[in-house]
């Protein structure tokens, strides 16, 4: 899934769940249930296209972020909390994706936990970015009732 859908999901855990002692460790979790969902992939990393469409993600989850600081809903420093924790764990991508993108092949094995985030990504295909933006909208759809 995009940055943007792990932000936004996150954030809703947050307004139904308002102990940080089961939302966030609940975000992290949801972030690979999320990701094991159909979504959009299978994008060469060094194109043009897909450089596009991560700074675009970048912009939207960035600003949804910067909408929950300025806003300052309910619960807001939590939904925060979650939405971060629910895309943190793509963070674990961006060394190899450096490298990649600088036309270096990285021959360092995976460990068990980023083997397991890579296995479960069976459905990344282009059209999965219709899931993507219908699940984006749904969810952003639901947290307006909370905001």
């Amino acid at each position: 899934m995009t940055a943007s859908n792990h932000v936004v999901t996150g954030a809703l855990l947050a307004t139904n769940f308002h102990n940080p002692a089961v939302a966030l460790p609940l975000a992290i979790v949801t972030h690979f249930v999320l990701d094991a969902l159909p979504h959009f992939g299978k994008e060469p990393h060094t194109t043009k296209k897909y450089m596009v469409i991560l700074c675009s993600d970048i912009i939207v989850a960035s600003s949804f972020l910067g909408f929950l600081i300025v806003t300052q809903p309910n619960n807001w420093l939590l939904m925060i909390a979650c939405a971060v924790m629910c895309a943190a764990p793509d963070l674990m991508w961006f060394p190899r994706f450096w490298k990649e993108i600088h036309g270096k092949v990285s021959h360092k094995p995976m460990d068990m936990i980023t083997r397991f985030h890579k296995k479960i990504q069976w459905g990344e295909r282009p059209w999965g970015i219709y899931i993507e933006l219908l699940w984006f909208f749904g969810i952003v759809f639901l947290l307006s009732s909370h905001i």
